[in-house]
């Protein structure tokens, strides 16, 4: 028997064997040690408003960012450089984007998936989709065991409300999100299968967020984004959310 069958059979029998004895294997027993890593339900149930800015990285091109979250599903992004920007938003009943870079003046509204799809990829509502997920009509299942960049992880599935479908990787031992996969709901990426790695998870009153998110496709990275500012429950208007003009 050569040395790679060997180490893939060595490898496999670990994973069965770890699957039969890690602790926490119920989806709910997962998402549980998740949201205390990330802070824990009584802690975000005091958020807001979040405001975040840092560096936009896409396709080799960095350029600074802010965005606007407000509780329940309220969202702006602007990308400003060079006296142009990008703007995207959500104001509670529909989206909207303008691109300066493509020379637009006038906001276009969007509608369902479109309009809630960031560039980023982000979700958008405030409060994490795994928080009160059944009261939201989402439905998790455990997957597997598998691992992320040699970190064992139990995968989950999250059933979103609206069909959507996506897969989570939480560390086994700490319930940190490492991945998660899922399609694409950017229209310019047409449906990509993307993963999207979280990391250098920082707290700030009482909550916990990865201030790095690398997006890829096919083993390409499409954007990277680094938070470097961050706030939590500043007065955030209503108006911030209409369409920039």
């Amino acid at each position: 028997m050569n040395k790679t069958l060997m180490k893939v059979l060595l490898l496999s029998s670990l994973l069965c064997f770890l699957t039969s004895r890690l602790p926490g294997q119920t989806a709910k027993d997962v998402v549980s040690r998740y949201v205390s890593f990330i802070g824990g339900e009584p802690a975000w149930r005091k958020v807001n408003t979040i405001i975040a800015s840092g560096e936009y990285n896409y396709g080799g091109m960095p350029f600074p960012f802010t965005t606007y979250s407000k509780a329940p599903d309220l969202y702006k992004l602007i990308v400003p450089f060079e006296g142009k920007f990008y703007a995207q938003g959500f104001d509670g009943k529909s989206g909207w984007k303008i691109d300066a870079f493509k020379n637009e003046t006038t906001p276009t509204l969007m509608e369902g998936k479109e309009a809630r799809a960031l560039a980023n990829e982000a979700d958008v509502e405030l409060e994490n989709a795994f928080l009160h997920y059944a009261d939201k009509g989402h439905k998790i299942s455990f997957i597997r065991i598998d691992t992320v960049h040699e970190k064992l992880c139990e995968v989950i599935k999250l059933e979103r409300k609206t069909g959507e479908v996506e897969h989570y990787y939480f560390e086994t031992h700490t319930g940190e999100l490492l991945m998660k996969e899922a399609t694409s709901k950017n229209v310019e990426l047409k449906g990509a299968h993307l993963k999207i790695y979280f990391s250098d998870y920082r707290e700030k009153d009482g909550i916990k967020i990865p201030f790095k998110t690398v997006c890829e496709s096919d083993g390409q990275t499409i954007l990277t984004i680094t938070t470097e500012e961050f706030s939590v429950n500043r007065s955030i208007d209503n108006k911030e959310f209409q369409p920039v003009r």
